[in-house]
């Protein structure tokens, strides 16, 4: 197999690297950059640690962690608050059950703003924030959103005429909200099947601005400011839930008395018309007694925790199809980059293996641009009874891109580490180049191949950001492990079956190592063998 380097003065022949070889250099300079990387995480979580509580440095900077709904408004308010001499701000913008949840566990953050007020109760009850502290500041509504090119009045019990709506998450305040309000209207049962879920409201309103979904149920706010949409129907009356948003400091604030000056600046004179202009309606000046559920969003999850052997189930279907459907691709690419030079091997291999490096959230955009209902060619794939987004072939396309790269690097080195002498033995016996192929490089090669293969699979299992830009989180369909944990960690009731999950993935996943450890060492003994004879 391997040829002794010749040296010489003028010349050295290098000898080509096993897997085991490649890997172990890998990891050796994984283990390098984790140590050049420490010192400098460690400086940064130094200085992280901030002043000693109640100290206000000059550098001090606030950490408001607010509701995605609030993006284009609070940062507005935050400018005319430093421009009044104010703590500088910086802010984090997610849904109120994922900031919640980093709220409590992570201990950091100086004020959070909640679109829920049940949140707030949940974080009293952890201690994080002291009870009765929190400020209601303003009010929300409702709404149906459209496509534009959809000109007819659309209300609760016409939804059924629409394929998909779509919501915010299940434990999200949006996708809550949403989900009480259709029951009030007495449709949810008839549309439940129909509900895709975005992992927050302006992800739900993105597919409709793209066409992906014709209508969804989304924040007034949001819609009002988004051009592509207009609002067919407003959630307006005593049997719908009011959205509400409230303003509290954080347990964990080193600048108690900025934060809790913020959270009053919001409310004042100040922040008002910021948040008038933006859409939203003033705070309610009293809630009676007995009335807070109608403003909450519904339980934190308990009806909603999502099936674990569904989402075990369709992580294996689709890293299965995922690995199945790459297969011939891998051993193309593989071979081609392995044993030919021509112009443009350069970008080619660029290419493959840029998803590598590509955020997976980027790559999933990439592919929705290109196979999303509205494009060219999805509408294509579409019309032949075969439509991408928030389906499993749509999950199974996410994972094979992410996956590809790992899976033609390995059948490329697998193939690099075939001696050529044995293909060159075969064509002077007249073996053709494809019989040379089929005869000698694949079974050669084989054992490097299902390793690609398995580590392809586990590299699907895993897959996440590309899968839910693209398929959605849609329980049944394209709910897989990763994204069903990433919906159980927004719901406190969720964290057993979190727990049972993780597990799962992880013991697959190793397994699935393992496979790839004794395939690539069942690799190495078999080209040393062949090159001891």
């Amino acid at each position: 197999m391997f040829h002794k380097a010749k040296t010489s003065a003028r010349w050295v022949q290098l000898q080509p690297l096993s897997l085991g070889e490649l890997r172990r250099k890998s990891i050796l300079i994984a283990v390098w950059s984790m140590a050049l990387l420490a010192p400098m995480q460690l400086k940064g979580a130094v200085l992280s640690e901030g002043p000693p509580k109640g100290q206000q440095a000059n550098d001090s900077v606030l950490l408001v962690l607010a509701a995605a709904s609030l993006a284009d408004v609070l940062p507005r308010i935050g400018d005319e608050w430093e421009r009044l001499g104010g703590t500088p701000l910086v802010f984090s913008f997610d849904a109120t059950s994922r900031l919640a949840v980093q709220a409590s566990q992570s201990g950091s953050g100086d004020v959070f703003f909640s679109a829920d007020p049940q949140w707030i109760r949940w974080l009293e009850e952890q201690g994080t924030v002291s009870p009765g502290s929190a400020i209601h500041f303003a009010a929300n509504d409702l709404v149906i959103a459209v496509s534009r090119d959809i000109s007819v009045p659309v209300q609760p019990d016409m939804l059924s005429v629409f394929s998909r709506i779509a919501l915010a998450g299940e434990n999200v305040p949006a996708g809550k909200y949403a989900r009480t309000a259709l029951e009030q209207a007495g449709v949810w049962s008839e549309l439940e099947g129909r509900i895709v879920r975005g992992g927050s409201v302006r992800g739900a309103l993105e597919w409709v601005a793209r066409d992906e979904v014709p209508a969804g149920i989304v924040y007034r706010t949001d819609a009002e400011a988004e051009p592509s949409v207009r609002i067919a129907f407003v959630f307006e009356g005593p049997g719908y839930p009011q959205v509400q948003y409230w303003g509290v400091p954080l347990g964990s604030t080193v600048y108690e008395k900025s934060a809790v000056d913020f959270v009053n600046f919001v409310l004042g004179d100040s922040g008002q018309p910021f948040l008038r202009e933006a859409g939203f309606s003033p705070p309610q000046s009293d809630i009676p007694d007995g009335e807070e559920e109608r403003y909450a969003a519904g339980d934190t999850g308990d009806d909603l925790v999502a099936s674990v052997s569904s989402a075990v189930r369709l992580s294996l279907i689709v890293a299965f199809l995922a690995t199945l459907v790459g297969l011939v691709p891998a051993i193309g690419l593989g071979w081609l980059l392995a044993r030919r030079d021509f112009p443009g091997k350069t970008v080619l291999s660029t290419v493959v293996t840029a998803p590598l490096v590509i955020p997976p959230v980027v790559t999933g955009f990439l592919l929705l641009s290109v196979l999303g209902a509205s494009t060219p060619l999805g509408g294509l794939i579409a019309s032949l009874g075969f439509p991408v987004p928030f389906t499993i072939l749509g999950a199974s396309i996410a994972a094979l891109v992410v996956g590809l790269p790992l899976y033609v690097i390995t059948v490329r080195g697998a193939f690099e580490a075939v001696d050529p002498m044995y293909e060159e033995l075969s064509w002077t016996l007249g073996s053709s180049p494809w019989r040379t192929f089929f005869r000698v490089s694949l079974p050669l090669a084989l054992p490097g191949i299902a390793a690609g293969a398995v580590l392809a699979f586990a590299r699907s299992l895993g897959e996440f950001g590309a899968t839910v830009v693209l398929a959605g989180n849609v329980e049944g369909s394209t709910r897989t492990i990763a994204l069903a944990v990433y919906t159980l960690l927004e719901s406190p009731t969720g964290r057993e079956t979190v727990w049972v999950l993780v597990g799962a993935s992880v013991m697959i996943s190793l397994i699935a190592l393992l496979g790839f450890e004794a395939l690539s060492r069942r690799q190495k003994r078999r080209l040393e063998d062949r090159h001891a004879r």
